[in-house]
């Protein structure tokens, strides 16, 4: 059986596919998409990353590949049972359909591009347009520690690592005490410290 491949930059969507491998104790090889040699194309043809090879297995898109990987090696970040399940794919899917597209937009209004290039005004209103599932995830946190369960899962995972974009993109969220004492706990495990530090 062959060992276990993911593609992609640390500092990218890859990084939530690292973190977990990480968390999982996986024996992985970590490969950059510009390495000499590698048609990065013939494994995703979109060009995007991540991308693992598992075994013969093929899969790309960040959320999917999580989801493959944690219920194929179980633990304590796995379902324990389909509502467990249904409710990790819940706040899965929201983080990517709520959060995601502004978060990025921030960071790259704000951060990413040449000084020059940066918008803030588009920046504040998309940071204005978060303000509603911000709200929504603060007050789904309160009274717990984690989304899910009484346990760090891969829904925390997911949706911390999305939201670690906005931290990023200078987002305010003081007045979010619940989602930043949150961010707090998943962000700063071991094995998203170490990551960060390869």
């Amino acid at each position: 059986m062959g060992k276990l491949q993911i593609f992609g930059f640390t500092r990218s969507r890859a990084m939530r596919t690292l973190w977990l491998a990480e968390e999982l104790g996986l024996d992985y090889e970590h490969r950059l998409t510009d390495e000499d040699g590698l048609d990065y194309l013939a494994i995703n043809p979109s060009g995007k990353v991540p991308a693992i090879a598992d075994d013969g297995l093929v899969l790309t898109e960040s959320m999917a590949i999580n989801f493959y990987l944690v219920k194929k090696h179980g633990g304590d970040l796995a379902p324990r049972d389909l509502a467990e399940e249904a409710k990790m794919l819940q706040w899965t899917f929201w983080a990517m359909t709520e959060v995601e597209a502004k978060a990025l937009m921030i960071m790259f209004c704000r951060v990413l591009r040449p000084e020059e290039e940066r918008d803030e005004a588009a920046a504040d209103t998309g940071e204005a347009d978060l303000q509603k599932p911000l709200a929504l995830l603060n007050e789904a946190l309160a009274g717990r520690d984690y989304l899910v369960a009484d346990r760090f899962t891969v829904a925390d995972l997911n949706v911390s690592a999305v939201m670690s974009w906005l931290k990023l993109g200078r987002v305010d969220l003081s007045r979010y005490a619940n989602l930043t004492a949150w961010m707090e706990r998943c962000l700063k495990r071991p094995a998203m410290v170490n990551l960060l530090k390869s």
